[in-house]
């Protein structure tokens, strides 16, 4: 028992524990080891292709044992056990070793999707559980007098070490890119080779002991086993058998970036629109979370493989010998009972959660919080431990180079001289080497090993170089020094007319292809350069201007484009071959005369037929080309007769005297006055029938007469107008007034029948119309009575 306490404790310092490339964790360039701390960050990488050739990473950490550098070094760092020194605490004391042996591995993204595949060879070593007194007592080798006759106790001892092959298959994908808001996610499927595992478990340890030795007391429950690769028959030559295990394990992970600029990362090239930038990091910030080594690798144990409860009093180790564990088994099962036990057990694998947070400062600049939590940390059998590690990296990151100073803290920090560590990481092209605590190679106490180093190709994605900005990068553009069009790979198409300008005839105007670029606006088929009429539709023989009635004589030069027609007349027609083409000829169809605008004259009287209204007799245009009569025979003809109805006298124009007074009826004096004034004081309003106030009273008057005589009298109203205006018109509006003087005096109460009534216009003047005097007297209604019958 002394001796195999001895020997675990000792394996404290013997090997090598990995906080995996603590530093390029973060690293945007990383390329496909980032896998290892999340299987989505492969996808929207920087690097196109990245293929690691080799790589190794190692750390070695303990709280227990520490040796100091100078010694170190003195020795040619051969330790012998008088170099070390304890860390004095009252905690529990535990180490841990790993490694990881990088095999060739790569990653190659294509559209929103990544593949990468590592390999490796990893080795871990868990030990947990020491108490102090257990741990300082082993260390003395138990013959320290100051251990003797006190009660060492441990509750849990656990070691578990296992060295296997990963092969590891990563997918990623971009869920979201649209936006702001950015999101893709992961995960990796390992095969799992195992090589070979060992573990010891102890609980419940209770030691007394009295003298070197010798136990007074020792009960514990113990636990302990290997594969059965390993040949352990031989005391002084074990032998391993490669007879892997197999077994398969998971990580997976998910990343947000929040983008907000976005918009500035977007461009268009080589006819697509709306690319990302692949050469550069769009976030903001960054958050990742990711569950890491899912899994383990059963195998076969070891024929020295046990599992029992020892219970000893007073057992003198003096007649306990072994020098092997073959011959420490047949100890252990021949001193104790075995409990039952599988003939197998599965090794897990250290199962941590990796959360990071990267904040982009500028473009260069990065600051990430990285936490990689492992489980509460206590002893636990079948399972390879981590220890929770918690980092600040401030990095600068370039294609090509990057540098970071990763500040981490874990649950063995305080066990040491100092509460923190500083690494360092630095990637120089296809060279990256690093460790997690630089300081400690400086420092007078050496606890621990950390390091790193990976060679590898990247290729990493570039920006297309576009010397003329035109979008098509300048290794398809065949005109990369001018502006172009994707349509003709860079070439320009100035007036966008789909023809290059290299072929383009009219290479500053919009045309057609079949014209060599150049434009026919009317779609003649006759180049707008050789058009002579370029905005409407001709023909070739005309060089493109249209006729469009087919006379030989183009439109703009037609002056009747519509009708075909003669030459001598500027393409106007003459169906009537008069001489006067029809568009001035008011007779088209009928021959006639020049002077009378193409329109026949039979009596020559100088009025064209269809205007004459005595086309066979000569006469005056005042007379529509009829000869003047004299109608009343009153030797005034009716041209110059102001009354062609009414015989009268030459020296009226034809019309008779008009005397008011002079009534066919005979009235008494006062009477006749009441007639005579209705006539005088009668006045309308110019060119209307609205008689004017003044001449109302006297009106009334008149209406009183006749309802007087209603018996015996009836009124004759005979309407005229001067000669102003045309004759129609007049004769209407003698008509009306007429009217609207019946129409007062019925509403004073005349009877309908007791009023006649005419008009003539102003056909009958009493006065010369030449003067404003003679044509108001015109403007009347005369009126005269008559005896009813």
């Amino acid at each position: 028992m002394k001796r195999f306490l001895v020997c675990v404790l000792s394996a404290i310092v013997s090997n090598v524990m990995s906080q995996d490339f603590l530093g390029v964790h973060c690293d945007n360039y990383a390329g496909a080891i980032s896998a290892i701390s999340n299987p989505a960050n492969i996808a929207d990488n920087r690097l196109k292709i990245d293929i690691y050739l080799v790589g190794t990473n190692a750390f070695l950490d303990n709280n227990y044992l520490w040796v100091d550098r100078q010694k170190l070094i003195d020795s040619k760092f051969k330790i012998e056990k008088k170099d070390l020194n304890i860390f004095t605490s009252d905690r529990n004391k535990a180490g841990f070793a790993s490694s990881r042996i990088l095999l060739p591995s790569f990653m190659f993204n294509f559209g929103k999707n990544g593949i990468a595949l590592n390999s490796s060879i990893r080795s871990n070593i868990s030990i947990a559980g020491f108490s102090p007194e257990l741990a300082d007592a082993a260390f003395n080798e138990f013959a320290d007098p100051s251990f003797f006759l006190k009660n060492i106790k441990s509750d849990d001892i656990a070691y578990n070490q296992m060295t296997w092959g990963e092969y590891a298959l990563t997918y990623a994908r971009v869920l979201k890119d649209d936006g702001a808001h950015f999101i893709k996610a992961g995960a990796s499927f390992k095969l799992l080779q195992g090589l070979g595992a060992t573990y010891m478990s102890m609980s419940n340890l209770n030691m007394q002991i009295d003298t070197t030795n010798i136990y007074s007391f020792v009960s514990a429950d113990l636990t302990y086993g290997y594969s059965d690769n390993f040949d352990l028959s031989k005391t002084d030559n074990p032998q391993y058998n490669f007879k892997p295990s197999y077994g398969v394990g998971f990580d997976i992970g998910g990343v947000y970036e929040w983008r907000p600029k976005y918009f500035e990362y977007k461009y268009d090239l080589d006819g697509k629109t709306n690319l990302w930038r692949r050469d550069k990091n769009k976030y903001k910030l960054k958050a990742s979370l990711a569950v890491n080594d899912i899994g383990g690798i059963k195998y076969k144990k070891g024929p020295y493989s046990n599992d029992v409860s020892a219970t000893i009093n007073a057992w003198n180790l003096d007649t306990v010998k072994f020098n092997s564990i073959a011959s420490f088994d047949s100890l252990v099962k021949a001193k104790f009972p075995s409990n039952p036990y599988d003939n197998s057990f599965k090794m897990k694998l250290p199962t941590t959660i990796n959360l990071q947070v990267d904040y982009r400062v500028n473009d260069a600049f990065y600051l990430n919080f990285t936490t990689n939590w492992a489980n509460p940390f206590k002893s636990r059998n079948f399972h390879l431990n981590e220890y929770t590690n918690i980092s600040i990296t401030p990095r600068f990151e370039f294609a090509w180079f990057g540098i970071g100073l990763p500040v981490s803290y874990n649950t063995l920090a305080k066990q040491h001289a100092k509460d923190a560590m500083v690494g360092i990481m630095l990637r120089l092209g296809p060279l990256t080497i690093g460790t997690a605590d630089l300081l400690n190679y400086f420092s007078n106490k050496i606890y621990g090993f950390t390091g790193y180093a990976m060679l590898r190709i990247p290729i990493p994605y570039t920006q297309k170089k576009d010397r003329d900005i035109d979008h098509i990068s300048d290794g398809k553009d065949k005109c990369p020094d001018v502006y172009g069009v994707w349509e003709f790979k860079g070439c320009p198409d100035k007036d966008g007319d789909h023809v290059q300008d290299s072929e383009d005839m009219c290479p500053d105007v919009v045309g057609l292809k079949e014209f060599q670029g150049c434009p026919d606006s009317d779609g003649d088929k006759i180049i707008d350069m050789n058009d002579m009429c370029p905005d409407t539709f001709g023909l070739a023989e005309f060089h493109g201007c249209p006729d469009t009635d087919g006379d030989k004589i183009i439109d703009r030069l037609d002056a009747c484009p519509f009708d075909a027609g003669l030459a001598e007349f500027n393409g106007c027609p003459d169906q009537d071959a008069d001489g006067t083409p029809d568009k001035d000829d008011s007779c088209p169809d009928i021959f006639g005369l020049k002077e009378l605008k193409g329109c026949p004259d039979k009596d020559a009287d100088g009025i064209i037929d269809k205007e004459d209204d005595c086309p066979e007799q000569s006469g005056p245009v005042e007379n529509k080309g009829c000869p003047w009569p004299d109608t009343d025979k009153d030797g005034v003809l009716d041209k110059d007769d102001a009354c062609p109805q009414v015989a009268g006298v030459v020296e009226l124009k034809g019309c008779p005297p008009f005397n008011p007074s002079a009534q066919e009826v005979p009235m008494k004096e006062a009477e006749k006055k009441i007639i005579e004034k209705a006539f005088a004081t009668l006045e309308f309003a110019s060119g209307k029938d609205i008689i004017k106030s003044k001449s109302l009273p006297a009106l009334a008057n008149l209406a009183k007469l006749l309802i007087e005589h209603k018996a015996d009298w009836k009124l004759k109203l005979s309407g005229h107008t001067d000669n102003q205006g045309q004759d129609e018109a007049n004769l209407i509006l003698s008509e009306k007034r007429t009217l609207a003087v019946k129409k007062f005096l019925t509403k004073k109460g005349v009877s309908d029948d007791q009023i006649l009534t005419e008009w003539f216009g102003a056909s009958m003047p009493i006065e010369d119309n030449s003067t404003p005097k003679g044509r108001q007297k015109n403007r009347r209604v005369e009126m005269k009575i008559l005896l009813k019958e």
